[in-house]
């Protein structure tokens, strides 16, 4: 699990990854439901949906305790 978390915060195939996730994830809600959602929603939820994986992983240094800090 520790390699799969790490290949999902360094690698940019990985951001392909999560952003199909998100986009399947926008697919289910206006399809499978009867939400219905603009296209302007369904774009916020692929974007919620990267950034939720990525602040969620620990091995993702940009979010969280190991943020790399850019104030210098």
């Amino acid at each position: 699990m520790k390699k799969f978390l790490l290949w999902l915060a360094h690698s940019p195939t990985a951001e392909a990854v999560k952003i199909g996730v998100g986009a399947a994830a926008a697919w289910l809600l206006n399809n499978v439901t009867s939400l219905n959602l603009a296209a302007e929603y369904q774009a916020l939820v692929v974007a919620v949906v990267t950034i939720l994986i990525d602040a969620l992983n620990p091995h993702d240094s940009r979010f969280g305790k190991k943020k790399i800090n850019v104030s210098s």
